[in-house]
């Protein structure tokens, strides 16, 4: 008896560690599929841009038209997952290499007015919030050889979520996400759900109203030449320069109007598709009124299908989680459960092993403790975000209490 009860004890044990120790692993196998692959996406624009080079031509012509070239663009980004960053492993965050190269599309020539970027994003891994650390900034992309090259600029204050992927369980609510154009958070609002690529996904939109870019001005021309360019790109705004000091140069600032589009896997926090449409001008600094067009932009993502295929992978494995709680807890209990005597199930192969045999005994039990545990997990999540106003949505509420409910 005395073997017996050792016995049962270390196998409560067990059961009580491996209860605990099952769901964690079970969420961070998940989590960290999601948070440590690499990715290659693909776009595609139509930009309008500014010149430079013909601005003094258009401006002598008195053709503001002349300045402009409009160029189809095809874009790609390969994000890697960075391991091996002690920073970052003191920190507990994980860390994207992103480059993003611009080149004309059905060629090999790089966009020079607009070549890409790399960037280096560090993050909580389960919330997608940046975080100032472990090398986290940005470079430029060399226009000649489509590489990244030149110094790192650290001296950014990163906020918000990462913008290159929501929230694990990504809320029904607003959200402020990273903006590359104007280093700084913007409000990304919930915009409903759509169904594409065989999966239900969350639509969230931005809509940033002219705001000035960090950074040194886009131009800055004496006054005799800015009045005259001004006489030709925007003749009612020449009274503004008359209010300037003659003898000076006049700076004109970039800003940004944009209009975005997101679609995310909820579960994985993933984005699958977008759209851009951005409008980039020229004022003078805090100014209020456009004095000319630098940019327009509209862009979509381009051969989704394959990014959404492995998307969903993610998905499915983190959803098998959610869906072992029931599963669990329901086969648990066809071994340590009551059952009635006269029904046929007890009769089954299956169902006498695990109520007859000590290792059925020892399968079911720890079915049911991963299983309340996982659900207790879920009680708790769920919770939070109900009591946060993140999840507002009456009928996966519901869906969740059916599930629950079910064994």
């Amino acid at each position: 008896m005395k073997i017996t009860g050792i016995i049962l004890v270390v196998l409560g044990v067990l059961l009580g560690i491996l209860g605990l120790v099952a769901p964690v692993i079970g969420a961070s196998v998940a989590v960290g599929k999601v948070n440590s692959t690499d990715s290659t996406t693909y776009s595609t624009a139509k930009v309008k841009y500014l010149n430079q080079e013909k601005l003094i031509a258009a401006v002598t012509a008195n053709d503001p038209n002349a300045a402009y070239d409009t160029v189809n663009l095809e874009s790609t980004r390969v994000t890697k997952a960075e391991s091996g960053n002690a920073d970052a492993e003191k920190q507990g965050a994980s860390i994207f290499n992103t480059v993003s190269v611009n080149k004309l599309a059905g060629t090999d020539t790089v966009f020079t007015a607009s070549p890409g970027g790399e960037a280096i994003f560090a993050f909580n891994p389960s919330d997608s919030q940046l975080i100032n650390c472990c090398g986290a900034g940005t470079r430029a992309i060399d226009p000649a050889t489509g590489q990244p090259t030149g110094d790192w600029n650290t001296n950014i204050d990163f906020q918000g979520v990462m913008p290159l992927k929501f929230p694990f369980a990504s809320p029904q609510d607003t959200l402020q996400v990273y903006n590359g154009d104007l280093q700084a958070p913007v409000e990304t609002k919930f915009a409903g759900e759509v169904e594409q690529y065989g999966m239900k996904l969350y639509k969230y939109t931005q809509s940033i109203p002219p705001t000035q870019l960090p950074g040194k001005p886009l131009l800055e021309v004496p006054m005799s030449l800015a009045k005259v360019a001004v006489g030709v790109f925007a003749p009612a705004q020449a009274p503004l320069l008359d209010s300037l000091p003659q003898d000076q140069n006049v700076a004109l600032y970039r800003f940004t109007s944009q209009e975005n589009t997101f679609l995310v896997e909820p579960l994985s926090g993933q984005i699958v598709d977008g759209q851009l449409s951005n409008k980039d001008t020229a004022r003078l600094n805090n100014g209020d009124v456009d004095i000319l067009t630098v940019a327009e932009l509209e862009g979509q993502s381009a051969n989704v299908e394959e990014g959404a295929a492995e998307i969903k992978s993610s998905a499915d494995l983190l959803a098998l989680v959610g869906i072992a709680t029931p599963i669990l807890i329901g086969l648990g209990a066809l071994g340590v459960g009551w059952l009635p005597l006269d029904t046929a199930i007890v009769d089954n192969s299956v169902v006498d092993a695990l109520r007859s045999t000590t290792l059925g005994a020892v399968v079911s039990k720890t079915a049911v403790v991963a299983g309340v545990l996982l659900l207790l997990q879920s009680w708790l999540l769920l919770g939070y975000d109900v009591m946060r106003g993140r999840d507002r949505d009456i009928k996966r509420l519901w869906l969740a209490l059916r599930a629950w409910s079910a064994p």
